[in-house]
This record gives structure tokens, sequence and C-alpha cells, in this order.
């Protein structure tokens, strides 16, 4: 009995109420009543899904009923039928006028009653169906929506990121981010070169700071009490209150979250390779530095090396003849010149070949140095 559909009739004429209750009670449980007023107090305990309206009744009119009944929004499309024995078609219109779905004259033919019941309650039924797939409709497009721009900031922190050149600098980035989604957070990036614990307020107390360090080792997501963590290898970041009062959000967050913290990872390796960079470039250069500082010293001692060693050894050949002629060797005393000669030439020549040795690498120290100063970091060159 219960899952037939619920009728309210009212109707003051017990004739042709009999009539429409025995017409209609096989196939709908059918309250009845004499007046508006009784009619209307049984809408607090009745659920009908559709009222047949008699027009003529004392005290409130059908039409009364009607105005009252489409003023209460909790009713929603209820379909209300009037039966009347007025035809004019003013009365039509005063029916359509007090937000009637039809209107019967009677006697009305039992097919007709029939069919008019069926077709408006199977309306009814399709509209809260076309409604309930609108809400529904509505609710996706806007879970999309949501998700989207959820999304979106982790995609402006991507872009974003790349203009962080140290650890505090993304730390902040990571922060706005997670505070665009109305979380509380605290974060640590454990780069190659040191350690680095923020939260909004600026740097994370000794015990968030431990925290922090320990829950590195607790998976990529961990959720205890309120909080949550997201852990890499050289971040975590503990958000400290999740949407517990809605799941689909606090699904989001957890996937938007960890997307966010494995891309601030990536961006710390990077971060690392231009601290490192950075670092040797300045070793290089001050290398470069303290060579140009020396090389005019050196190329002095070269000068006056090369002149020693032209006076000596010219010193050397003279004294050599010399003695040549004094102890009258006059035949040998050629051939040792020319032997003589021959070495010196070989001899200057092994020098000045050396010269033009430290000369290149004098020459190659001045190239790197240009390299140096007007290319100074490729990693970022290359990033831009």
């Amino acid at each position: 009995m219960g899952t037939r559909p619920t009728i309210l009739l009212v109707e003051d004429d017990d004739f042709a109420a009999e009539f429409v209750e025995g017409l209609l009670s096989a196939d709908y449980l059918v309250h009845r009543f004499a007046n508006g007023r009784s009619a209307l107090s049984a809408f607090s305990t009745t659920s009908p899904d559709l009222v047949l309206l008699d027009v003529s009744m004392p005290g409130l009119s059908g039409y009364d009923v009607c105005r009252l009944l489409r003023g209460d929004s909790t009713l929603g499309n209820l379909p209300i039928i009037f039966l009347s024995g007025m035809v004019s078609e003013k009365e039509r219109l005063a029916g359509y006028e007090a937000g009637g779905d039809d209107y019967l004259t009677k006697p009305v033919a039992a097919g007709e009653l029939r069919s008019k019941i069926h077709l408006a309650i199977n309306h009814r039924v399709e509209r809260q169906r076309l409604k309930s797939d609108i809400s529904n409709a509505f609710t996706t497009a806007m879970t999309a929506m949501t998700s989207a721009a959820e999304l979106g900031a982790v995609v402006q922190f991507l872009r974003k990121s790349i203009s962080c050149l140290d650890y505090v600098s993304l730390c902040q980035e990571i922060l706005t981010t997670v505070s665009s989604y109305g979380l509380e957070a605290s974060v640590q990036i454990r780069g190659k070169h040191r350690t680095v614990s923020r939260t909004a307020n600026g740097p994370c107390s000794p015990l968030e700071e431990s925290v922090l360090s320990n829950l590195s080792t607790q998976g990529h997501i961990f959720e205890f009490g309120l909080c949550t963590s997201y852990n890499f290898d050289q971040i975590t970041i503990i958000t400290k209150n999740k949407p517990n009062d809605d799941a689909d959000h606090h699904g989001r967050m957890k996937d938007n979250l960890a997307i966010l913290a494995e891309a601030a990872t990536s961006r710390v390796a990077t971060l690392d390779d231009q601290i490192s960079w950075t670092q040797q470039q300045d070793i290089f250069k001050q290398l470069i530095s303290n060579s140009k500082t020396n090389l005019p010293d050196i190329e002095q001692q070269r000068l006056m090396k090369q002149q020693q060693f032209h006076a000596l050894f010219e010193g050397f050949c003279s004294e050599l003849e010399r003695l040549c002629f004094k102890l009258g060797f006059n035949e040998i005393q050629l051939e040792m010149a020319q032997l003589i000669q021959k070495t010196s030439t070989h001899a200057f020549a092994f020098y000045d070949e050396r010269l033009a040795a430290e000369e290149n690498l004098e020459s190659q120290l001045k190239k790197i140095n240009h390299v140096m100063t007007t290319n100074s970091n490729p990693i970022r060159n290359a990033n831009n």
C-alpha cells in the first residue's frame, strides 16, 4: 500500500468524492477532505503526489487553497488538478491564474481522469529527476572548476619557482601556494649545501624543525591528527588544518600538495647545481685572478733569467775561445767554436720554445677569464 502514489482529494460533495475514491483507490492511496482548511492542515503529516481540488467549497475556495499551496516553497512542483462544475472560460482562466496544472469539468470521464492523473504524476517525477540531474551536473561542473583552480595554483608555483634563486625564497613560494588553499603550513628544504626550515612567520621553532626532520622518513604522505606531511628526498611540507568535513576536498589537496612537493624537489636539485657551479666559478675566478696578478712578476723574472742566460752563455763561449788561443789549439779551436755555436743555437731555440709555451698558457688563461665573465652561469642561461 505504501508504494502507491498518494492523492489528496478536497471535495465537499460526498457523492462526487465517493465516485473519485472508488475510481482511483485500486492504483492510488486517496486521502479525502471536505474543505480547504482541513486539507491544508493535513500537509504537515501527508506528502501527496497530487491534489484533486474542487473549486466551489465553503470557506476557502479551491482557488484560494491552490494559491496558498503555491506560496509554500517546500511543496515544489506538486500537481494540482481542479474539478469543477463551472465550465466557462473565465473559470478556467481563474484556475490557471491561481496556479493549477489542469482543469476538469464535472462529471469527469473516468478514463480522462485516470489519464490526467497518470500524466501529471509522471511529469512531476520526470521534473524531479531532471532537477536532480541538473543539480548533479552543476555540482560536477563546480567541482571540476574548483579542481582546475586548485591545480592552477600548482602550475603558478612551477612558473614562479624558476625565479627562486635560493632555498629561503623557494620555501616562501611553497608557503604562499599552500596558503592559497586556506591551509597553514611549515616546510623544510634539505639541500646539499644547507637545511632551511620556514613557516609563514619566519624560521621554525627548534621543536617544529625536529618534527620536520623526523617526518622525512614516514613515506610520501603521512597523516597525524589534523596534520598531513608530504615527504620527498629534499623537502617536507606539513599542513596543519586539513578539511575533515569535506573528504573530496581533502583528497584533492593531498594530490595537489604531493605534486607541489615533488615539483619543489626538482627545483631544489637545480638550485644545488647552481650553487655548486657558483662556488666552483668563484674558486676558478680566484685562481685566474691570482694568475693575472702573478703573471707580470713571472714575466719580469723570465726576462731577467733570459738576459742572465744569454750573458752567461756568451761569457762561457768567450772564455773557452780565449783558453783555446792561449793553449795554441788553433786547428781544434775552429771545430770547438763551431760546436759551441751549434749548441748555443739549439739551446736558444729550446729556450724560445719554452717561452712560446708560457705565452700560449697566458693567452689561454685570458680566454678562460673572458668566458667566465661573459657567461657566468650556464645552468641559468640554459633555463633562460
